[in-house]
């Protein structure tokens, strides 16, 4: 494709090799001779080669997307689904509560408010509600659905208001880039940014606003620019910019401020238009913003809006909102000038990711060459959006996350369109110029690198951030909270006795490699010989088979050398000398959890679900890895990695509410064997309080 950005320089005698066929003469002589009025063909013909090439570049980019799409999971993170909440509550249910989706397994998102008793999307409900139009027709006339197709509806639904609208959107950039530039380095550097370097292409594969707001910018913009700067003050001219302007702001709502542009200038330009045609048709998409929302809220005000207040920072059956504790970037830790660095030139930055935009920018300083250029009014309105939304967002300083853990400045996105045509007068300036042709040439490989790096997921960092993070250059993770006491065993704690719970006791429940139901049940069992000190505490270990048991062992512990992390060779007593070696090794084993001594590793806080009451426990997690080899010096050699993760709550007796044990292969990284087990009983269930 970068065969196009060469600049042949051809002599007349060179010329005149080529013959009189005007489909092989160069532009500025096509330019030359069309204006001394010799071969006027010529510029049709050079035109054709030109859509010639625009419809290939269109094809490749849909062929792209489309593949991209077919092969990317749906649900991808918490803001698409999101929306598919919605789209599913209205279609299945009728409603836009998204509590039963909430439910399932892969549907939860944290983009959810508390209202009225009920979930509901955080996301404007008109997009949803239009996409959730679409996939009633396709379920009544395919028989598709969301619950058992949802990879072919959730592609079928991308592809109709993501992929298509997007390619008539470059179609049109085509065509604006025909009308008003006048260099074919120009015309095919704009085209290809758009349909290959742009941080709009992963955003394909994923339900959401930016994509199809970038799409509608682009169609309010061709008649828009038709009428200000051809004065073809034709109605449909009007209608359609009236209506996509505000279907942009729908969707964007920052992009309120473009629909105000398009007004003013429209409405000095023709204010009888603007009033009769451009004004109903406005008000089309926005009746349906405020009828929707006000479906969906029971008012005016999105949810969104409401952010930072109860209806974001709920508790509900014992699982706090997300956005009690955000993590990550959420935390939105940077200062003010870091956050601009970042945004601009940083790992989450408009010219470090996309260069082309570098081209933007100088047209942006070169404005006042421009003074003679049609698209100077456009160069304004680009500077002065970009300039307001860019400052809007600095300063909500309570928001620096940077759009998410997401591969772009999501919030910027819409704005694409914009800045490919702002950087036409600068391109076309110095079009001829060998070094602004190597420099375009070495943005836009950096920017089709960038758009093409997250194209299996969007919802994910920029290559830029992740090479900031592994120098060490950045770091936003959230260290987790210390454990009490070092780990050196699955257990957390051993209970104490009381009058109201004289044998505290603890049952976990799984399922066995054959299938049947295992139980282990631990229980601190009063003994003669802990009478003489109260540090040791006998524990019983009973394991069942179904309803059978199998095995009982009891075990002595001194609960001061266990709580200061001393290993089970100093924390377990043996009060009868006949133990052999090999038990006081399995019962070694036994509390290590895993073959070979290894402590356990602090983790996150997570809130999990139990038999023992409706409301979630809150559990931090710790985890624990060690690698042995099995069968020795022998054919069947072969290294395993046992790993042992465990959900610690002090609310539980023993201070485990689940653990589990995983055995990969070493080499392969083939999971092999998992095993689960969750509390289902346990002493004091009635005093367990709710969180």
């Amino acid at each position: 494709m970068f065969y196009f950005f060469i600049s042949q320089r051809k002599t007349e005698t060179d010329l005149r090799n080529f013959g009189n066929h005007p489909c092989f003469m160069t532009t500025s002589t096509t330019s030359i001779s069309t204006a001394s009025g010799e071969l006027p063909e010529q510029t049709a013909c050079s035109r054709k080669l030109r859509w010639l090439v625009y419809i290939l570049l269109l094809a490749v980019t849909t062929g792209q997307g489309l593949a991209a799409i077919l092969n990317s999971a749906p649900l991808q993170s918490a803001n698409d689904r999101s929306r598919w909440c919605t789209i599913w509550s209205l279609v299945e249910e009728g409603t836009y509560a998204i509590d039963t989706i909430n439910e399932q397994a892969g549907w939860s998102s944290i983009d959810k408010v508390r209202h009225e008793g009920h979930f509901y999307s955080t996301k404007p409900p008109l997009f949803p509600t239009l996409v959730a139009g679409l996939y009633w027709i396709i379920k009544t006339t395919t028989d598709l659905n969301l619950n058992q197709n949802l990879y072919d509806v959730s592609h079928i639904i991308l592809v109709v208001v993501n992929l298509l609208p997007m390619i008539i959107a470059l179609l049109l950039i085509c065509a604006i880039v025909e009308r008003y530039a006048h260099h074919d380095f120009t015309r095919y550097f704009v085209v290809i940014s758009g349909c290959f370097a742009t941080l709009l292409t992963p955003f394909l594969l994923t339900l959401n606003n930016h994509s199809i707001a970038t799409s509608s910018a682009v169609f309010a913009l061709y008649p828009f620019m038709r009428i200000l700067l051809d004065q073809e003050q034709k109605k449909r001219y009007f209608l359609l910019a009236g209506f996509f302007a505000m279907f942009t702001c729908c969707n964007e709502l920052p992009a309120a401020l473009f629909g105000l542009i398009v007004f003013g200038l429209l409405f000095k330009a023709n204010p009888r238009f603007t009033c009769f045609v451009f004004t109903p048709a406005a008000l089309l998409p926005l009746v349906g913003f405020f009828v929707t929302n006000y479906a969906a809220t029971g008012g005016w005000k999105p949810f969104y809006l409401y952010y930072g207040t109860e209806k974001y920072l709920f508790e509900y059956r014992g699982i706090p909102s997300y956005w009690k504790n955000p993590q990550g970037l959420d935390r939105s830790l940077d200062s003010p000038l870091v956050y601009f660095f970042h945004c601009t030139f940083g790992h989450h930055g408009i010219f470090s990711l996309s260069p082309i935009y570098l081209l933007t920018l100088l047209s942006w300083l070169f404005l006042s060459k421009f003074k003679a250029n049609v698209l100077r009014p456009l160069l304004w309105i680009s500077l002065v959006l970009t300039l307001i939304l860019f400052g809007f967002y600095l300063s909500k300083t309570s928001n620096y996350n940077y759009g998410g853990n997401s591969s772009a400045l999501r919030w910027m996105l819409w704005l694409t369109p914009f800045w490919l045509i702002s950087m036409i007068p600068f391109l076309d300036l110095f079009s001829h110029k060998r070094w602004l042709q190597v420099f375009g040439s070495l943005c836009l490989i950096v920017s089709v690198f960038s758009a093409n790096y997250p194209l299996h997921n969007p919802w994910r960092a920029p290559w830029i951030f992740t090479m900031f993070q592994q120098s060490g250059w950045i770091n936003y993770n959230q260290r987790p909270p210390a454990l009490d006491h070092p780990m050196t065993t699955w257990l957390f704690s051993i209970p104490e006795p009381t009058a109201e719970t004289p044998e505290p006791f603890v049952e976990f429940t799984g399922p066995g490699i054959d299938g049947r139901l295992m139980k282990l049940t631990l229980t601190v069992k009063p003994s003669l010989e802990n009478e003489a000190s109260k540090n040791l505490r006998t524990i019983q270990v009973t394991r069942f088979l179904g309803t059978k048991e199998v095995e009982s062992k009891q075990y002595t512990i001194d609960v001061v050398a266990f709580q200061a992390g001393k290993w089970p060779k100093v924390f377990l007593r043996w009060p009868h000398p006949e133990i052999s070696q090999a038990e006081k090794n399995a019962a070694y084993r036994f509390f290590y959890g895993m073959p070979r001594p290894r402590k356990f590793n602090a983790g996150k806080i997570r809130h999990i679900f139990t038999p023992l009451r409706d409301d979630a426990f809150r559990c931090q997690l710790a985890a624990s890895q060690v690698s042995v080899i099995v069968a020795a010096n022998t054919e069947s050699e072969k290294k395993l990695r046992y790993r042992k993760d465990l959900w610690l709550c002090d609310h539980i007796p023993f201070g485990i509410a689940k653990f589990e044990t995983s055995v990969y292969d070493e080499q392969t990284n083939q999971l092999l064997n998992r095993q689960t087990f969750i509390v289902t009983n346990a002493s004091g269930i009635g005093t367990i309080p709710a969180e």
